[in-house]
């Protein structure tokens, strides 16, 4: 759809009015942003004309990122937010709609939707939960589960959720910290046509965590699971007499809304809190302004229950923007199943991952072929760096339309380095910098606006942790984002920026490679790579080795589309190639072929896993990969280093 002035241009045009300022070009607005920061954020908070109470100044208060508080005057509602929406959208208007791999679909419309959360949150209140009381699910990617999570908001009740396929000991890792007081769950999900139960699951978790006092099952299950306590099913509490949208009360701007979890692959995960103030006014900025979302989308983030992103989803509809969720298989029943949902639904914004496009590339899919997606104007791809040639082969194959490379993560429940809708995509590149967000380069001399190196942010800004559950002192917060670089926010990722402001993602820096007294980006090795043919995916990795020059060398881990052993001439071509487009420093002293990498329960490649793996260190948390066994493999292809 063509509009005629996107959202962003329409607000930079008020910025430069209201404050009476000129930009030439997006850094240049970027930096008035990050040098003013009060004054963005104010003028960006009562520009999105939200139902809220109190004064928006002082906008923020307090000295660096631990001290800080943004809007402490203000107060709002997450849920009234999202289920008013824009003005110009009515109660009629689709909100919600599902499709599940078996073809069912189902769609609420913003009325529908709002009468069920006013609901669920009667039902809640009489039941006796309380504004801060955490409100925990295990939950597919349903109506039923965004009805659950925005009842619970509405009454100030904090949110996390965790998808079924999930281990007992993870989910007991993440949600005992947070001693819930009702569980929401689903009793089964599908999965390539096969349907799965979660009770055995529910009965072990209600057990383990003596806090539970009801569980509340988001679908109909016979028999119910054999649990201590309460059972409720979501259609009673449904059922009550509902509050009304101008009932609900509003809450501090840095009230908890979502409790997210890090990956658990350094220890127990540790319980991120964000608060709800802060998180709308992020997602409203990379939606309104990054993504010009409005009433006229649609938009389908392939994504579960676990990961940030769902969370994101969500938050779209307080820009009146159609959701649609995506339950199952994305390869079930047909290969190209995601696709079609695309199509049918007339999606104007696809946002997938790398890993979902190298499975189209792999499956030779041709989604042209097949599809038309006419409504189709953007796709953004996040979870991992999004390649040269991906990003190719997207240009080829869907139609040609923006490919927006966003990034950041749970830690900040919302990204870093996003989409424009009026700039061009260079391949490879983000389109720019999350505004307001003061991303620079830690360089040897300290931070800097532009050059290569790891991602620091040198301000506050609302959407970081308000707090992390059970850390009274700080510590875990502290040695999480601000030990590295005193002061500074460091993210965990390695990034370039050009002296014009283009942003990209090289890589995680916790597996940023020493070589010789050299740092070499994994991204720089994985780039070449991932070019060759008959390579499906690959990971390098550093492994101490007392008799190398440094006292490590590279280590690069292969899965082959082929079932066939790795050739020695292959091996050879591959390393030269490596050592043309690089240097002889980022040639990998071993190459070996696994059946599969390392991945957290969010699909996350974990490097960590790996390199403690080919060292012989003892894993902290195998519970937080979803398939530890591939470790032992590793271990035993890799030869151990001469001491």
């Amino acid at each position: 759809m063509n509009r005629p002035t996107s959202q962003l241009a329409a607000f930079v045009a008020h910025v430069a009015s209201r404050h009476q300022v000129e930009f030439s070009d997006y850094d240049g607005l970027h930096r008035w942003c990050c040098e003013h920061p009060g004054a963005f954020w104010q003028c960006w908070l009562e520009y999105c004309d939200l139902p809220l109470s109190g004064a928006t100044a002082p906008a923020l208060t307090g000295e660096g990122f631990l001290d800080r508080a943004f809007f402490p005057e203000v107060k709002l509602n997450y849920a009234r937010c999202l289920l008013g929406g824009m003005a110009s959208s009515n109660e009629n208007d689709p909100a919600v709609t599902v499709a599940d791999e078996s073809g069912a679909v189902h769609t609420l419309t913003r009325g529908q939707l709002q009468e069920r959360v006013l609901a669920i949150a009667a039902a809640l209140h009489k039941m006796g939960v309380q504004p801060g009381d955490r409100v925990v699910a295990i939950a597919r990617n349903s109506i039923e589960s965004i009805a659950a999570c925005l009842g619970s908001a509405a009454i100030g009740a904090c949110w996390s959720s965790v998808s079924p396929e999930l281990g007992v000991t993870a989910v007991v890792e993440r949600f005992q910290q947070l001693s819930p007081r009702l569980l929401f769950a689903n009793s089964v999900y599908c999965v390539n046509g096969t349907t799965r139960s979660v009770s055995e699951t529910l009965s072990e978790v209600v057990e383990l965590i003596p806090s539970i006092e009801q569980l509340v099952m988001l679908d109909p299950t016979d028999p119910l699971p054999s649990v201590r306590g309460e059972i409720t099913a979501l259609d009673q509490l449904m059922a009550q007499a509902p509050l009304t949208l101008e009932s609900l009360v509003d809450f501090p701007f840095d009230h908890p809304l979502f409790v997210m979890f890090s990956s658990g692959t350094t220890g127990k995960p540790k319980c991120i809190v964000h608060g709800a103030g802060g998180t709308l006014l992020e997602h409203l900025k990379e939606h309104r302004l990054h993504s010009d979302l409005s009433t006229d989308d649609t938009l389908l983030f392939q994504t579960s229950t676990g990961w940030m992103m769902w969370n994101w989803q969500l938050s779209a509809l307080a820009s009146g923007t159609h959701i649609v969720l995506y339950d199952g298989s994305v390869s079930y029943p047909e290969k190209w199943q995601l696709l079609k949902c695309i199509d049918d639904f007339g999606v104007s914004v696809f946002g997938t991952s790398p890993a979902y496009i190298q499975y189209l590339i792999e499956s030779g899919i041709q989604p042209l072929s097949q599809f038309r997606f006419k409504a189709l104007r953007a796709i953004q791809s996040t979870g991992s760096v999004l390649y040269e040639s991906q990003f190719n082969w997207i240009a080829e194959h869907f139609r040609n339309v923006p490919v927006q490379s966003v990034s950041g993560g749970t830690d900040m429940i919302g990204c870093l380095v996003l989409g424009h809708p009026d700039m061009p995509v260079v391949c490879g590149d983000s389109q720019c910098l999350s505004l307001g967000i003061d991303v620079q380069v830690y360089t040897d001399d300290g931070p800097a606006r532009d050059g290569s190196g790891e991602l620091v942010v040198t301000q506050p800004f609302p959407s970081q942790p308000v707090f992390f559950w059970n850390d009274e002192n700080r510590e875990k917060i502290t040695a999480s984002y601000f030990a590295a670089h005193p002061g500074l926010w460091t993210h965990g990722d390695q990034i370039r920026i050009t002296p014009n402001g283009s942003p990209r993602i090289l890589g995680r820096s916790d597996g940023t490679l020493n070589i010789r007294g050299v740092r070499i980006g994994p991204a720089e090795i994985l780039t070449v790579v991932n070019q060759v043919d008959g390579i499906k995916e690959a990971m390098v990795i550093e492994q101490q080795s007392p008799r190398e020059p440094g006292g490590s060398r590279l280590v690069l881990l292969l899965v082959m589309r082929s079932e066939k052993p790795l050739a020695r001439e292959f091996v050879l071509q591959l390393k030269k190639r490596i050592a043309a487009a690089t240097s002889r420093l980022h040639v990998p002293a071993i190459v070996v072929k696994v059946s599969a990498l390392p991945r957290t329960h969010n699909g996350k490649l974990s490097e960590k896993a790996a390199r403690d793996a080919v060292n012989r260190v003892s894993i902290t948390n195998q519970s937080a990969l979803a398939n530890p066994a591939v470790l032992d493999q590793i271990a035993q292809l890799v030869p151990q280093a001469p001491s």
